[in-house]
This record gives C-alpha cells, structure tokens and sequence, in this order.
C-alpha cells in the first residue's frame, strides 16, 4: 500500500486536502510508499500541493500532483528527470527514485508525487514580508546576484532556463546562501524547442506577472527571458514594491524604479535596466558577461568611496544631460576627449559597456524624435565607449544616412555587418545595398542582397532584401524580374508599403495602369505613418508619388 490511515480518520483523498497531514483525532499519520512519513503542510498553488515528509529521520520535500491534466504531468514529470541530472547547491536534489506515483482510494487516477531535498529556510517573498518590505542593501543585492547568475550560469550551461524566477522561488538559507526552487516551468534548449520558438508552436506559455518578459507571453522563451525575471526580481528587492505596482514609460515600456532605490549606485541600476531590456538580443547575451560586470561594479565600490563614484557617475549623465545643446555645436572629437577623461579619471572605464548601452537607448530616443545631431552624438560616444557594439555602429550608420552623410553610413553599416547575430547583420546588408542603388552599382547592390538572404530568417528582413532586389531590377528597367523579387517580398509582408509602392511603378512603366492603381492604394495606406522616422527617404517618395497618382486617376473618373 502507497499509505495507511485509521478507519476513523477522514478518506484518504479529504485527508490529502486536509491542511494538516496529522489526523489529531486518531494520531494516524500519512504514510507514503510504507517509508515517507507526512509532517506538515508547506503551501499550495496550482495544481500542486508542498508537504514536509520525515524519511527515517530526514527531513524531505514532498510535490504532490492532484490533476490528471496531460499537460500538468507532462511539466511534472520533465521537472523530475530535470532535477535527478542537476548537481549544484544551488538547486534542490532529487534522487533517482524521487519521483513515483500512489494510489489514493476512490480516485481513479494516480497521484503523482516528486520528492526533494528540504531546504531549510524562508522564500524572499516571505523573508522580505517579515521585514515590513524594506529595500534590501547594495551589498546584499550584489551578493545575492552573483549566487543565483551562478546557479543560471550552471543551468544555462547544461541547456537548460528556469522560466519562473521571482522571490517566491528562491529560498535564503541560514548561511546565507541562496536556492532557485519550482523548477515546473524549466526548460531544455534544443534545436527542435529553438524550430517551435521560431513559429511560436506547441510551447506552454508559463511565468508570473510582473517578471514575464513579452518574449515569453507570446510563447517564444529563450534562456535571456530568465534575465529579465532575475531583474524584475531584483527591482523588488531593492524597491519592495511589486514591479506591477511601478509606472513605466509609456514610449519605451521602461519601468520606472530608480527613484524608489535611491541608494543604488548607478552602474548597479544601469546593470538591471540591462537585465529587464525589452527585446532579448538587448539584454546580455549569457551569464558571463552578467558576472564579469558584477565583479567591477564590486571592485570599483569595495576600492573607492561610494559618493565620489556616484558624483563621477552624475557627472556623466550631467554632461550629456539637457546641456546637450550646447554641446552639438563642438566636434564630436573633442566631445570623446572630454569623455574618456571623465572616465580615466574616475575609474568608469570600467563600466564602459555599460555606459556605451545607455548612450545607445538615449540616441535612439533622439532618433525617433528625428532629433538627429543629437542621436548621432549619443551614437558615436556609444561605439567609441564599446568598439564592438554592432547595434549601435547600425544606429549611426542610419543617422548619419538620414543626414546625408552617406560616407558615414556606409562605414557604419559596414562595422555593423560584423555583428554575429545573423538577422543584425543582415539588416546591415540591406542597408548598405541600399547604398549601393543610391550610387546606380546594382549589381553589386544585388549581390548584397543575396548574400542578406541567406544569412537571415526573420522574415521583415528577407521581404525588404527581396523588396531591394526588385528595385535594383527595376532600375535597369529588368521589370519582369523585378516584379518576381517583388510579389515575394509582398507574400513575405503584405503590410508593408515599399513594395507595392515598387510594383506599381512596375506596372506603370509598363503602361498597365489598371493593374498599378491598386498597388498605389496599398502604397498610400500601409506601412508607418508618414512622418515616422523609419520609413527610408525613398519610400516617402514613393508614398507623394501615390497620391499623385491616386488624385490624377480619381479626377478622370469624376470627368
């Protein structure tokens, strides 16, 4: 028998419910496998209840599955052939013979039930309610985040992301150390789960509101979504406020924690904004990269006062605050002089990437307000701060185009191809082809493309690599295959505009204007808005020449 019970104690199954697994009444106690004796209740939550089992003297978790949902077993299973391969003092162990199944009396289907370690200790939820929700210190955040990067570096290296992290599944020891706990939510990484992500397929979306990246609402989870939840977490540590109780930024998305942190030195805070990135490739790439900068941020704080690295730090952001303005009229070079100075001379050359990150978001944010001097500036300190930044290198090369600088841009764009992220570097093909229109060198133009093509999946890339073929045929006025290139490009994003705006040309230089006027409507009305700054200089010509077009054809049909 799986446990045994007095016939005046409660039936096994209201027994099970019961909050305590006692039976006071009777001094029966739940038995499971003739071995594992219950003790008490330890929580509950979805489908699971958390009991504390006495092995022979050993104190031990037991999961308890009540739902015979194939899903439910399926994550219930995976968690336990998970947990039995991870050896890490980081991650509750689970024995070989830790996962088993009983019988209950007048229930049909098994229960499922996975047995751990116990860990002694408080969640950081419930450590944290205890203390009235104060902010932790930076120390302890510090300390705290370099044990569980290290638990995430261990798991990531075994292909493996936790998809849950939040206080409540981490667990503070007496000694201080910290365990990631509920591993229901883990998930390996394989090539086929990376083919399911691609098409947001047969992929449980789980994750708890206020950590869940967007990545990861839509099904499409990658080992970085873990990143945003450990900095979502952290940001309630260090605040005590649950980050769906934080205004965010209504542009960006941006939560709006630092001024409950105050205590927060800037690289720290700058570190966390990086965790909680909104896109994934935006967010550090793996856990290395995580611990190499907390070891900085660690030394420069353990080496020198607090308040002058944060003055150095408010000087920097002064510097290229609001008094902007005045610095747009100086050579760039000067500019990065005065930079680096800065930097040398209060040791923030360490936090350079760092640094280089947060100029690239704010010349961004000039950019989409076409403030562009300013976006450039932001942009050349961002690479002059980290050389291998190929996303910025792609930013300046896209604001120095929009100017006119042409000769910049292709020198970005052509820093910006470097990038190992394929679909980055195939956006800087494209644009660099582009370019190449601009100088009438199609061929070479198309040979860019092509190699674009080849290089990336996502699919608004390949439409506009296969939108540039078109128009670089178009040009040589080679109109059936330009219309080839183009109706792929339209089947790959039927809501973009460029093509359609290409098409009708097609058909107009054709002299089939029946068949040009609906591609001229598409033209008009898909795509950004007109005073959007992603659309390309030529689209905006392509898009006055589709109103032309549309009010020449609707003045003849009023004639």
């Amino acid at each position: 028998m799986s446990y045994c019970f007095n016939p005046n104690c409660p039936k096994p199954n209201d027994f099970l419910n019961a909050n305590l697994l006692i039976c006071r009444n009777c001094g029966t106690e739940l038995l499971l496998q003739n071995r594992y004796r219950g003790i008490q209740l330890l929580g509950k939550g979805g489908f699971c209840k958390i009991i504390e089992l006495d092995d022979n003297g050993k104190r031990k978790v037991g999961k308890i599955l009540f739902n015979n949902y194939y899903k439910a077993i399926e994550l219930f299973q995976r968690e336990a052939e998970i947990l039995k391969l991870l050896e890490h003092p980081g991650i509750p162990k689970v024995e070989p013979d830790g996962y088993f199944t009983f019988s209950v009396k007048n229930q049909k289907e098994p229960c499922h039930c996975l047995l751990m370690e116990k860990v002694d200790g408080l969640n950081l939820k419930d450590w944290q309610s205890d203390r009235q929700n104060q902010p932790i210190t930076q120390a302890q955040a510090i300390d705290w985040l370099k044990q569980l990067v290290k638990i995430l570096d261990y798991l990531h290296k075994n292909r493996y992301f936790h998809r849950d992290i939040k206080p409540e599944n981490i667990i503070l020891k007496p000694d201080g150390q910290l365990v990631l706990i509920d591993f229901n939510a883990v998930r390996e990484v394989t090539d086929t789960y990376l083919a399911k992500v691609g098409v947001s397929r047969d992929i449980t979306q789980i994750g708890s509101k206020g950590y869940i990246p967007l990545e990861q609402v839509s099904r499409r989870a990658v080992p970085q979504s873990d990143f945003y939840a450990l900095g979502c977490t952290f940001i309630h540590l260090l605040t005590g406020i649950h980050p769906i109780d934080i205004d965010d930024e209504p542009k960006t998305g941006k939560l709006n924690w630092r001024q409950y942190a105050p205590h927060i030195s800037l690289p720290l805070a700058e570190l966390i904004d990086w965790l909680i990135a909104p896109l994934p490739e935006q967010r550090p790439q793996n856990t290395q990269v995580i611990l190499q900068h907390l070891v900085e941020i660690e030394s420069l704080i353990t080496n020198q006062n607090s308040i002058p690295i944060r003055e150095s730090l408010k000087s920097v952001n002064k510097f290229f605050g609001e008094q902007i303005l005045t610095l747009v009229q100086v050579h760039l070079l000067k500019v990065r002089i005065a930079v680096a100075a800065i930097l040398g001379l209060s040791g923030l050359w360490l936090f350079s990437p760092m640094l280089a990150d947060s100029f690239n978001r704010n010349g961004y944010k000039y950019y989409m307000n076409e403030e562009l001097e300013k976006a450039r500036l932001y942009f050349s300190l961002a690479v002059q701060l980290n050389p291998q930044f190929w996303e910025a290198h792609f930013n300046l090369g896209a604001t120095c185009e929009k100017q006119g600088n042409l000769k910049c841009a292709r020198a970005q764009y052509q820093i910006a191809i470097q990038e190992q992220d394929k679909d980055t570097a195939a956006a800087a093909i494209n644009n660099l082809g582009r370019l190449e229109i601009f100088d009438r060198e199609y061929n070479r133009a198309i040979l860019l493309f092509l190699q674009g093509i080849n290089q990336t999946k996502e699919t608004a890339i390949k439409s506009d690599l296969y939108k540039n073929i078109g128009w670089a045929n178009f040009q040589q006025k080679r109109y059936i295959e330009a219309a080839k290139y183009l109706q792929t490009a339209i089947k790959l994003a039927p809501d973009k505009a460029s093509p359609y705006c290409l098409m009708a040309l097609v058909f107009q230089s054709q002299n089939n204007l029946k068949a040009a006027i609906p591609h001229w409507k598409k033209c008009q009305t898909n795509g950004s808005k007109k005073d959007s700054p992603l659309i390309n200089p030529e689209e905006k010509m392509w898009k006055i020449m589709a109103l032309k077009h549309l009010q020449t054809v609707s003045l003849q049909q009023e004639r």
